[in-house]
């Protein structure tokens, strides 16, 4: 309730619409003098929701409505966000996946289901990939950048807070609505459908509501890409450098959403309210992807360079052929039942809730290697798609080397429980005094196998021109170059023949190898945060001031296995605990009925990620002389510090016609405790009744500070005020600059992880009688991806750019067609290396994607 509970109607309000302002605890009242708005329909209506919820909240947050949502060209709720100032994605075979906000990455975030944690299905990362949810089964979509102390402290960047349907809210007391389209994909011309059903009412005096939707989507793609590794310096080459190999790739992918939500709410007086809430969403994907490699420069002695400098003959190269199946299935739940009860002055709130995430991901990997003494490859560094081409490969020098078998699992239990205590305090309008606790129990369990074989002896070996296991020729096609894979492996020729011989002389288990992919990554986690709070809202007219105090106090226990080189495995446990004080300040200012200003003084903390605090490790070591030894040591570190940030936002927003705002923000956050990878040499050093004279020590730690800053503008305007045609058009732009520091032991002060310096977008609409459309850009600008040992061995996230685009026509007051084009500029997805953009690392193309639809409701 916080954000939106300023406001409660002793005096006349008109309500602007409660239908997009969903959940029963949080309805949003509108200005008297603004009843004018209630004639406005369609994406112009959606549109002055979300800025009335942006206007109407007691801090900094930006908002999706549940219209909206339907109306934008995207396909989860991670697309959806990225129309909002300051968010940013990363994305995953052309889907959108983690959203960062302003330049703090997806794991230091927090997202939540009506104000409960949502957790997370995968085991390596607090990062919830959020393409698993549809937004269609949601009302509103919230990001709130500076949390009031009623808020969970997670989150440095900010919350991201789905928030479910009400019945209440249903216009007319009672719906039922529903859509289905089919889509065209130009890159491999197959046809994707989805399609949703919402039903629901309320019923019994007006007593009882109930509210149930399904969603569900398939999608048949294609992506092709060139995923070059390792470039290094080399003196006298075009580009400065030279990479280890060249990649080419080509992936077929079935991706599956199924999603129900529902709710069931009782009211039996005008001050009590009970309800039952639930979300289901799956999410599963299968892959098929072939890959050719050329470890071409692996070796520059074996390199004869033209006059150019910058294409020449490779000798002495090696190749290799993969076939990759993976299946991944990930699933989220969450449930929860609670109330809200006012008695007079007072009021009370509380809620109890599950929730279950589950990860399956298995999957096989095939791998043919031809001998490196016998091919030679013509290479050309000039154009930026660089080619690699073998005079003398063929399928009988490609000879079976390797076979994996994965089975990774995962699960995630959530259990919580909270209370908030308010009192209506007798200054100003509407004035509050609130407390509250929470506790939050999470188990969290990850088990990881990979088995794997390797060739047999000689006389058993065999090639990809044997037992008819070589696939057709296939195309990477990139736009402007497209490569040919000529030595493709047939999936179903390998699987049936690996069942067949897998126990034969053919291949060899490698027990070394599958007893450390057996046990390193299994970890068991429990943790269990107790927090409480205290906080005060006062309104004096044209000033309200909140502030309060939020503790946390975190315990985590986990167990993992630690691994030697003799094959011995150690069980290992280990525990930890910290508390964490949170003072809040919040200042809103109206100075007139169109300007609002802001100040917020916070505190958020971003727990370490899962693995880092995994206990164990793989230990290796080799004895020099007896009883003299030498190893290496990589562990987590369940003592980590969570991040820590001060936070310090200023905004002005003015609203300057109805549908229209103008807002501008900047923002500082000083983060103390970011983790790094230490490494250290140790002497001396006894583990395990071993003593090592030398040992290498690598673990996660705490490092000293980092500092993440920018401005935000955004815009947005219904031009009603031009004459006749041109009435109907409307635009909307954000802009967000960052910019960040990160101070790592040797390294100095490097960029964060995943901040981009630019992120813009703008927004095109119109809307006259039956027809609307809109136009939508999103540009997130480069970013680091990952730091290595030195700026060389960073890697980038090139630019990645949007053009979407929605028309829709009603036919009746009932039903309604739309089309939706997806990716019309035909972005590509490029990752580099080393500040350099011609260095690439990843350069991956998916194609557009049109959509036609008709919806309905009745």
């Amino acid at each position: 309730m916080s954000i939106f509970e300023a406001r409660r109607p002793r005096r006349m309000h008109v309500l602007l619409s409660a239908s997009a302002l969903v959940l029963a605890a949080a309805a949003v009242p509108a200005r008297a003098q603004d009843v004018e708005e209630l004639v406005v329909t369609g994406q112009r209506l959606s549109q002055q929701r979300a800025i009335e919820t942006k206007r109407e909240a007691i801090t900094v947050v930006d908002a999706i409505s549940a219209d909206e949502i339907g109306r934008l060209a995207d396909k989860n709720v991670a697309e959806n966000l990225e129309r909002l100032p300051g968010v940013g994605l990363s994305y995953d075979q052309g889907e959108g996946r983690y959203v960062s906000i302003r330049g703090t990455p997806a794991q230091l975030n927090n997202v939540t289901l009506n104000r409960v944690e949502v957790g997370n299905p995968d085991g390596d990362s607090r990062a919830l990939p959020l393409d698993v949810v549809s937004g269609q089964l949601l009302g509103r979509l919230e990001v709130v950048k500076a949390v009031t102390p009623d808020y969970d402290a997670q989150g440095i960047g900010g919350t991201i807070n789905l928030v479910s349907q009400s019945p209440f809210d249903l216009p007319g007391g009672r719906t039922a609505r529903g859509s289905v389209q089919v889509g065209y994909q130009e890159f491999n011309e197959k046809t994707p459908v989805q399609g949703d059903l919402t039903v629901g009412g309320v019923f019994g005096d007006g007593r009882w509501g109930v509210l149930l939707g399904v969603n569900g989507s398939s999608r048949d793609y294609r992506s092709d890409g060139l995923y070059p590794d390792d470039w290094r310096a080399v003196p006298g080459v075009a580009r400065g450098g030279l990479p280890i190999n060249l990649k080419t790739t080509n992936y077929k992918l079935k991706r599956e959403r199924l999603g129900a939500a529902g709710a069931l709410e009782f009211r039996p007086t005008d001050l009590d309210r009970f309800y039952v809430r639930g979300l289901y969403s799956k999410f599963t994907e299968d892959e098929y992807r072939q890959r050719w490699r050329l470890d071409f420069a692996s070796n520059p002695a074996n390199l004869t360079f033209n006059a150019d400098r910058a294409s020449g003959v490779a000798t002495g190269v090696d190749a290799r052929q993969d076939l990759r199946l993976e299946y991944k299935e990930k699933s989220i739940s969450s449930y929860s039942v609670g109330g809200l009860h006012e008695r007079g002055p007072w009021s009370v709130d509380y809620d109890l809730s599950y929730g279950y995430n589950e990860l399956i991901e298995p999957n096989e990997l095939w791998q043919f290697r031809q001998n490196s003494a016998n091919l030679t490859v013509d290479f050309d560094m000039n154009p930026l798609l660089y080619t690699a081409v073998p005079r003398n490969a063929s399928a009988s020098g490609l000879g079976f080397r390797q076979y994996t078998r994965q089975d990774e699992y995962g699960e995630e239990t959530n259990i919580a429980g909270r209370i908030d205590l308010r009192r209506d305090i007798d200054i100003g309008e509407a004035s509050y005094f609130k407390a509250g606790l929470k506790v939050r129990d999470t188990d969290k369990r990850f088990d990881g196998r990979t088995d794997r074989w390797d060739r047999g002896a000689a006389a058993n070996r065999f090639t990809l021109a044997d037992f008819g296991l070589q696939g057709p020729v296939m195309e990477v096609d990139l736009g402007d170059y497209t490569y040919v894979n000529r030595f493709t492996i047939d999936a179903d020729a390998i699987r049936a023949f690996t069942r067949e011989n897998l126990s034969s002389a053919r291949f060899v288990r490698n027990a070394a190898e599958s007893l450390k992919a057996e046990t390193l990554n299994d970890y068991d986690l429990n943790e269990r945060v107790s927090a409480g709070y205290v906080m005060a809202d006062v309104d004096f007219g044209a000033f309200r001031l909140i502030g309060g105090w939020r503790v946390e106090h975190t315990e985590t226990e986990v167990s993992g296995f630690r691994l030697d080189n003799t094959g011995a495995v150690t069980p290992v446990e280990a525990s930890s605990s910290y508390t964490t004080f949170l003072p809040n300040l919040h200042l809103r200012f109206e100075p007139r009925e169109d300007l609002v200003v802001r100040l917020a003084y916070t505190h958020t903390l971003g727990r370490p990620q899962y693995p880092q605090m995994r206990p164990g490790g793989a230990l290796e070591f080799l004895e020099l002389s007896p009883g003299v030894f030498e190893g290496a040591l990589a562990e987590g570190n369940v003592d980590l510090k969570p991040f820590r940030s001060e936070n310090f936002d200023a905004t002005v927003e003015w609203y300057f016609a109805p549908g229209g705002l103008l807002s501008a923000g900047a923002f500082l956050k000083k983060i103390d405790d970011p983790i790094f990878t230490f490494d250290q040499t140790l002497t001396g050093v006894t583990i395990g009744g071993r003593t090592y004279s030398r040992l290498e020590y690598t673990q996660p730690r705490n490092a000293a500070e980092g500092e993440i800053k920018g401005l935000e503008l955004q815009y947005q305007q219904q031009f009603t005020f031009l004459p006749g045609f041109l009435s109907g058009f409307g635009a909307a732009a954000n802009v967000t600059w960052t910019d960040s520091k990160l101070t790592v032991p040797d390294r100095g002060e490097t960029p964060f992880p995943a901040q981009s310096d630019l992120l813009w977008g703008a927004q095109l609409f119109y809307q006259s009688g039956r027809f609307e459309a809109a136009l939508s850009y999103h540009h997130t600008g480069r970013a680091v991806q990952g730091l290595g040992s030195d700026d060389e061995t960073d890697t980038f996230d090139d630019d990645y750019r949007r053009l979407d685009a929605k028309a829709s026509y009603k036919l009746t007051d009932k039903i309604e067609v739309f089309v939706d084009l997806q990716n019309l500029n035909d972005e590509v997805l490029r990752e580099y290396q080393g500040g350099r953009r011609d260095w690439l690392t990843n350069y991956e193309r998916y194609g557009r994607t049109y959509y036609v639809g008709v919806s309905a409701q009745w």
